[in-house]
């Protein structure tokens, strides 16, 4: 029965990740290539595999493996979370992508 909660925790997580990057890119109007979004889904995947394992390593008792693995997926989650950050949501002169407005018309 724990499974089938957990499962339906990771999904859940997963499909609320996408939905909120899709409202992010209508809010501001950006263009998001298919590459980009299957970047990004496989980074939630990924953040969600790294607090599966330190959930199950943790619930294993083994509290010395929770600290290395926990710390290695953490860290490559974040190297790369920065790293898809910086080359799908900002320009290569570091700005932030500015929408593009039409002139005379107010949002």
């Amino acid at each position: 029965m724990w499974e089938f909660i957990a499962n339906g925790l990771v999904i859940g997580s997963l499909l609320a990740g996408i939905f909120f990057l899709y409202a992010y890119m209508k809010e501001t109007k950006q263009k998001f290539a298919w590459w980009k979004w299957v970047l990004s889904i496989v980074w939630f995947l990924g953040v969600l595999i790294a607090f599966a394992f330190i959930g199950a390593t943790y619930g294993e008792g083994s509290p010395e493996a929770t600290l290395r693995g926990g710390a290695s997926f953490v860290a490559i989650v974040l190297i790369s979370g920065a790293l898809i950050f910086r080359f799908c949501f900002m320009q290569s002169g570091g700005a932030k992508k500015e929408s593009k407005s039409v002139p005379g018309k107010e949002v």
